[in-house]
């Protein structure tokens, strides 16, 4: 897989077709272009990606940069089931521990997306909270292993 890379504003239409490809409405849901240029004009967000020609294979969307715990909003790949969602998700939590002083990473999956957290579980990831709408999962910087 190619490296991640930071994306910009100029990659917006990509992410928007990216998190409408069909079944993502039910997981992870979607931005309009204003509030993904918000997301991107805020010091406290970041997109990262993987590039496949002219376009994106997979982004992520990190929010609450700058908090002890940082939150893994929105992960998308084009193209589900080759290993593209697993490396891009390692390589996020990877480049949070390595460009924040966070000490830790969480995220929320909907129950029933158990493709996401299986992968999330299998890296580390352990549940905490009640939400019975979502699970809340966390890692900390001392047990990621990447």
């Amino acid at each position: 897989m190619t490296d991640l890379v930071s994306l910009t504003p100029a990659d917006i239409d990509e992410v928007m077709r990216i998190e409408r490809l069909p079944g993502y409405d039910v997981f992870i849901g979607s931005f309009t272009g204003e509030e993904h240029a918000a997301e991107f004009a805020s010091p406290d967000a970041r997109y990262l990606g993987y590039r496949r020609g002219a376009g994106l294979a997979g982004f992520v969307i990190v929010q609450e940069f700058t908090a002890e715990v940082v939150l893994l909003r929105r992960i998308a790949v084009d193209q589900t089931g080759e290993g593209t969602g697993s490396a891009l998700f390692r390589a996020a939590v990877d480049w949070i521990f390595a460009n924040t002083r966070a000490a830790a990473v969480k995220l929320h999956v909907r129950p029933e997306n158990h493709r996401a957290r299986h992968i999330y579980l299998r890296e580390g990831f352990t549940r905490h909270g009640d939400d019975p709408a979502s699970e809340h999962l966390s890692v900390s910087r001392s047990l990621w292993g990447g």
